[in-house]
């Protein structure tokens, strides 16, 4: 078991396709699709959410498959605004299910439910569950910020593997946040998580990023001060050839 989730949303793409294509052939009317899709449709897809990780391109398309029926059953155009089909029906819309929302929704529910579980035990072994999976990413985040270096995919492929970080994150993207008799958790934790896995590429270095690269190696190499990077008459910066004429041990062991 390698936790692919790829042949889980094919499945899951395949039976809302069926299901949304036989309720777009039959007769029933508007409303009653509307409410089989409420009612049956996306709970038969949304069982899974909670341990399922599904990206956002994996909710934006569901949601596109159901509008696409909406609107169909609805006689209304491809074009017409998604905002207009989800608004509610005391708005002048038809207050349709956002797949989106169900995933959030369900992925909080099963977090909360696991931490105020009646059994001691199970609540102990989620908080530590919880606790270290936060902790972990959030180690591999902050590395990731100062050294401002590679991509965030590994950060991205650890937290689809840890349910209970994930579920938490899902919280935060919703502007929820966990408290323990008032006083909130994680929220600080979160922030370095979240700003790494809503980036595509590295965030653009800042000044304390920058030092931290620039001397760093400079450190490896066993330089301590200003005056080992001058010239012996400390007029001149000494180029990378000096450099690596005077530091020629650790340069052999590196190569």
């Amino acid at each position: 078991m390698d936790l692919n989730w790829k042949h889980q949303h094919r499945r899951m793409d395949t039976s809302l396709k069926q299901k949304l294509d036989a309720l777009e052939g039959s007769y029933a009317s508007p409303r009653q699709s509307l409410n089989i899709i409420r009612t049956a449709i996306i709970p038969s897809l949304a069982y899974a959410f909670a341990v399922t990780p599904c990206s956002y391109p994996n909710l934006d398309k569901w949601d596109a498959m159901i509008g696409r029926v909406i609107k169909s059953k609805h006689s209304l155009w491809r074009s017409t605004l998604t905002a207009m089909i989800r608004e509610d029906v005391h708005s002048v819309g038809l207050g349709a299910p956002s797949i989106y929302v169900e995933y959030h929704r369900r992925s909080a529910v099963a977090l909360i439910t696991s931490l105020e579980d009646p059994f001691e035990r199970h609540q102990s072994v989620t908080v530590h569950l919880l606790t270290h999976q936060v902790a972990q990413l959030k180690a591999l985040a902050t590395t990731f910020l100062s050294t401002r270096e590679g991509t965030s995919l590994p950060i991205k492929q650890k937290l689809n593997l840890h349910m209970r970080a994930r579920q938490l994150a899902c919280n935060h993207a919703s502007k929820l946040h966990l408290a323990l008799k008032g006083n909130s958790m994680f929220i600080d934790d979160l922030k370095p998580i979240s700003e790494v896995t809503s980036a595509r590429k590295p965030p653009p270095p800042t000044l304390a990023t920058l030092i931290s690269c620039i001397t760093k190696p400079l450190m490896d190499l066993g330089i301590t001060g200003f005056h080992d990077l001058t010239s012996a008459n400390e007029k001149y910066i000494v180029s990378g050839k000096q450099l690596r004429n005077k530091y020629t041990r650790v340069f052999k062991s590196t190569s």
